[in-house]
C-alpha cells in the first residue's frame, strides 16, 4: 500500500511534503538516477510526476540534474513531457513534471511484439516532432529509446527524460553518458553531438517497434558498442519477414555509422518513413489501441500485422504439414517416411530459466508471436520462467499461444537498459 512506502530519507511517502507544496503519493519508477513519484501539487490542486534525486548524489550529478530541468523546460511541444518546476528540499533535489498516464514504448513492444508499419509511422512522426522542437531550442536529447517515450490512452506519444541532454554548443564535453544499447557511434568515438545523433536514436526506436527486439543485442556494453562501429547497419528484412525493401533502406540510412550519411533532421526521417509505411495503412486504426490501453469505450484488443499473401502461404504450408503428418503415421513398418515441413509448425525454443522479458523476445523472434504469461510458484530467481506450455520443441502452429509460468517479481516484462 502507498502508506507503507518510504523515501530514501525514511519518511512515509504520503506524509512527505516537498518544498511545502508537493505531497508524494506513490512511487511509480526507480533507477540509478533516483525515483519518480506521483504527487499532488497542493498549490495548484493537480497531480504531477516528481523525479526525486536522493541525498547520496554528488554535487556534479546534482548540477547535471538541475541542468536537465532547465533544458527540458526550454522545449515546449505537445509531444514532450512538460517540466513545471525544480528545486531542493533538504538533501533532496527534485524536478516537477507533467504526469502522463499510459505505457512506454518498451512496455508496449514487450506486450505486443512487432507493430504494424503504419502504427510505427504515427509514433515516429510524433517523436520526430518533439526532437525537431528540441533541436530548434538548441538541445540534443542524446538518449532516444523506447523506455523514454510514453504513449497515453489517446495514443499521444510524449518524449521524456532529457537527463543526459546537452546544448548543441557544448562540444567540449566528452563524457560518455547514456544507454549502451542506444548510443550513437559518434558519441562512442568522442565526436560532436548534433541533430543527426538523435536521428540515429529514432532509427533504433523504429527498428525495435517494427521487429519487436533491439537492433543491437550484445550481452555486454563493450559488445553493444563494438557492434555499431563494425559492419553495416542492422537489416530489418533479416529480422522480420515481409518488411518493405524501402523501409529497410530508410531505417538503414537513419542508422548510418557516419552522421553525414543520415537524414539531416528527425522530421525528414519521419516523412520518408511515413511515405512508405502509410500506403497500406488502416484508416480506422488508432494509437489508443496500442498495447490494449484503456479508451473511453473499454479495452481494445491488440492489432496484429499481417498480409493476405503471407497468411495464405502459411495456411498452405500448415495444410501440407497436417497431410504429411497423417501420411507418416500411416506408413508401413520399415518405411522411411518423409519429414513433415516445419515452416509453420517448427518446434518452440526452450525458454525455461530465462528472464520473462528475454523469454518473450526469444519466442517472438522465433516466429511465435502469441505469448501469454502468468505468475507461479517454484524454485528460481525473480522473473525467471519456471515452465512453458506447450513444452519446448512442440510443433506449434504459428497462430498458437505459448503460456509461460514465471517467478513473481517487479517489472518482469521490462528489461533494464
Amino acid at each position: 500500500m502507498a502508506s507503507e512506502k518510504t523515501t530514501r530519507l525514511g519518511t512515509p511517502a504520503p506524509m512527505r511534503l516537498l518544498a511545502k507544496r508537493y505531497r508524494l503519493i506513490e512511487r511509480i519508477d526507480e533507477g540509478g538516477a533516483g525515483e519518480v513519484w506521483r504527487a499532488r501539487d497542493e498549490k495548484l490542486d493537480r497531480d504531477v510526476a516528481i523525479k526525486l534525486l536522493g541525498p547520496d548524489a554528488d554535487d556534479a550529478f546534482r548540477a547535471r540534474f538541475a541542468d536537465e530541468a532547465r533544458r527540458a523546460a526550454a522545449v515546449v511541444h505537445p509531444n514532450v513531457v512538460t517540466v513545471f518546476d525544480e528545486g531542493r528540499d533538504g538533501a533532496d533535489a527534485f524536478m516537477v513534471m507533467e504526469l502522463v498516464p499510459g505505457k512506454t514504448l518498451r512496455e508496449i513492444v514487450a506486450e505486443r511484439g512487432p507493430l504494424p508499419p503504419h502504427e510505427v509511422a504515427r509514433l515516429i512522426r510524433q517523436v520526430a516532432g518533439a526532437l525537431d522542437a528540441a533541436h530548434a531550442a538548441g538541445v540534443v536529447h542524446c538518449d532516444v529509446k523506447p523506455a523514454n517515450v510514453i504513449v497515453d490512452p489517446e495514443g499521444v506519444a510524449k518524449l521524456t527524460d532529457f537527463g543526459i541532454a546537452r546544448a548543441a554548443r557544448d562540444r567540449d564535453e566528452q563524457e560518455l553518458l547514456g544507454t549502451a544499447r542506444y548510443i550513437a557511434p559518434e558519441r562512442v568515438e568522442g565526436g560532436p553531438v548534433t541533430a543527426r545523433t538523435d536521428v540515429y536514436g529514432l532509427g533504433l526506436v523504429a527498428y525495435e517497434l517494427l521487429t519487436g527486439r533491439p537492433a543491437f543485442d550484445g550481452a555486454t556494453s563493450e559488445e553493444l558498442v563494438r557492434e555499431r562501429l563494425v559492419g553495416p547497419p542492422p537489416s530489418l528484412r533479416r529480422a522480420r519477414v515481409g518488411i518493405d525493401d524501402r523501409l529497410d533502406a530508410i531505417v538503414g540510412r537513419a542508422l548510418a555509422t557516419v552522421p553525414d550519411r543520415r537524414y539531416a533532421s528527425a522530421g525528414a526521417f519521419a516523412r520518408a518513413f511515413s511515405e512508405v509505411a502509410d500506403r497500406d495503412s488502416d484508416p480506422t486504426s488508432s494509437l489508443g489501441e496500442i498495447g490494449g490501453i484503456r479508451t473511453g469505450r473499454g479495452w481494445m484488443l491488440p492489432r496484429f500485422d499481417s498480409s493476405v499473401a503471407i497468411l495464405a502461404v502459411l495456411a498452405i504450408l500448415f495444410a501440407l504439414f497436417l497431410f504429411f503428418s497423417s501420411f507418416q503415421r500411416g506408413s508401413p513398418p520399415g518405411a522411411n517416411p518423409t519429414a513433415a515441413p516445419s515452416a509453420v509448425a517448427s518446434g518452440t525454443p526452450n525458454v525455461v530459466g530465462k528472464k520473462l522479458f528475454d523469454a518473450i523476445g526469444t519466442l517472438q523472434a522465433a516466429g511465435f508471436a502469441n505469448v501469454a504469461w502468468t505468475p507461479g510458484e517454484g524454485q528460481g530467481g525473480a522473473c525467471a520462467v519456471l515452465r512453458q506450455d506447450p513444452p519446448a520443441g512442440t510443433a506449434l502452429a504459428r497462430g498458437g499461444t505459448t503460456t509461460l509460468t514465471y517467478v513473481s517479481g517487479k517489472d518482469c516484462t521490462k528489461k533494464g537498459d
